[in-house]
């Protein structure tokens, strides 16, 4: 994910926070889980490695804490930041997250 400057939006931050639901069938589209009630489905249910790409130190400390203390079972692998304007306090990071 590489959202803006103000972090992801709420309805990302809960999806992502969903724990794995080992009964959710793994599918390719999603239009092959319309047999389930919507507020059941667990859209990032089949992902195992999220990379967040951030320009937002305080946006990231928010959604880091929401996605690291969630039941979703994600893991920090990797954090590293990168200067892309020297002269600048301006920081790019990218974190690494698997579950």
């Amino acid at each position: 994910v590489d959202p803006p400057r103000k972090g992801l939006d709420e309805p990302v931050i809960q999806q992502l926070c969903q724990p794995y639901n080992a009964n959710q069938p793994y599918v390719e589209s999603p239009t092959m889980l319309s047999h389930l009630a919507r507020h059941t489905i667990n859209w990032t249910n089949d992902v195992r490695t999220l990379i967040y790409v951030s320009c937002g130190f305080d946006a990231l400390a928010r959604d880091c804490d929401q996605i690291l203390s969630s039941s979703a079972g994600w893991k920090l692998e990797s954090a590293t930041g990168y200067v892309l304007f020297p002269g600048s306090n301006h920081v790019e990071t990218v974190v690494v997250f698997r579950r």
